[in-house]
């Protein structure tokens, strides 16, 4: 039964660690957009790691073409941070304010001493920000993340595809995204305005690992930092392991096994089969960033349910007689999809 359903089965470690020595590693450009959003010591165990497996680093071009894209709003959002914690420092500071002042004259609250410290409290987090924002490297000015990135991987950036293969991708991708077959069809409700190519990226992505692996006797690790369902297998809440659907069209296509990590799993499988040292601390702090971006997705997502609802509920009669609409929740889950990618 295992070899009829291999998708479904965790490979013995020894044929891993085999892996692991020998195949080629493919990064998602979401892994490379991520780097930015790293302090400088993880970011440097990331690029340590890298360096190690430079001879056996493969990124497609899709991805290639994706991280450019990409890089100046990644950079930008880390710059506004500065100005959205201000606002909410303010919206605080003032809700806080207001409510103190309808105690004026209770006798024993002391609102005008708790003012004044509250203030003073709110002033110094504004000079700490202010210092911090100074501090910000100016990567739109100089971008030292770039310069690595494009000497490391010079010379390892794949062909594009023609375009009749795009077009044929491009199909492809309408055919998967109707029948929900991973991975991208998630990516319709945000990218269906944006032309095929962003709207099928990671169907573009997906042919040009296969092809790869097609023109070599190497298997694939592919990592990325996609969270959605349409690369990973989840239950209950839990992530299983990447979708067998994947699993299964690639063995199918090339008669090859990829293994599909996500960063900070890619670091702990990395010190345990190529004896790199990356410490804890750096894991973890990529992992936290992986489960920030999870929580914020599954909150917004309870928010927009909760609306989502109420309007199925109203809408209750148009579903009842043969509306193909979607279900409220299915809404929900489609207007949140891929919103974390940068």
């Amino acid at each position: 039964m295992r070899d009829q359903f291999s998708e479904y089965y965790q490979i013995p470690d020894t044929q891993l660690s085999a892996h692991w020595k020998n195949d080629i590693f493919c990064f998602d450009a979401n892994v490379l957009l991520n780097l930015y959003r790293y302090t400088p010591a993880t970011r440097k165990a990331f690029f340590d790691l890298l360096g190690k497996i430079k001879d056996r680093i493969f990124i497609p071009y899709q991805a290639a073409f994706e991280y450019h894209k990409n890089r100046l709003i990644v950079i930008s959002a880390q710059k506004a941070a500065y100005k959205d914690i201000r606002e909410t420092l303010l919206k605080k500071k003032n809700e806080i304010e207001a409510k103190l002042n309808e105690f004026k004259k209770h006798p024993y609250l002391r609102s005008g001493e708790l003012t004044i410290q509250i203030e003073s409290a709110f002033d110094a987090i504004g000079k700490d920000l202010d210092k911090l924002e100074k501090d910000h490297p100016d990567y739109l000015a100089h971008d030292p993340v770039c310069e690595e990135l494009t000497l490391l991987l010079h010379g390892k950036i794949g062909d594009d595809f023609s375009t009749d293969d795009l077009e044929k991708a491009y199909r492809e991708g309408k055919k998967r995204y109707d029948e929900k077959i991973p991975p991208g069809y998630m990516d319709f409700k945000e990218k269906q305005n944006e032309g095929n190519r962003s709207l099928y990226g990671d169907v573009i992505l997906w042919k040009q690992v296969i092809s790869k692996a097609k023109g070599t006797e190497q298997s694939i690790i592919l990592v990325t930092d996609d969270l959605k369902e349409d690369w990973w297998y989840k239950f209950k809440g839990k992530t299983i392991s990447p979708r067998p659907e994947l699993i299964k069209e690639f063995k199918n296509e090339t008669q090859k096994r990829i293994n599909i990590y996500r960063a900070d799993t890619f670091l702990e499988m990395a010190n345990k089969n190529l004896a790199q040292q990356t410490t804890k601390e750096a894991i973890l702090e990529i992992r936290d960033i992986r489960l920030a971006d999870e929580q914020d997705i599954l909150t917004r997502l309870k928010e927009r349910f909760s609306l989502a609802n109420m309007e199925e509920i109203a809408s209750e009669n148009d579903i009842n007689k043969g509306s193909k609409k979607s279900t409220a929740f299915e809404q929900a889950i489609s207007d949140l999809a891929d919103e974390n990618r940068t």
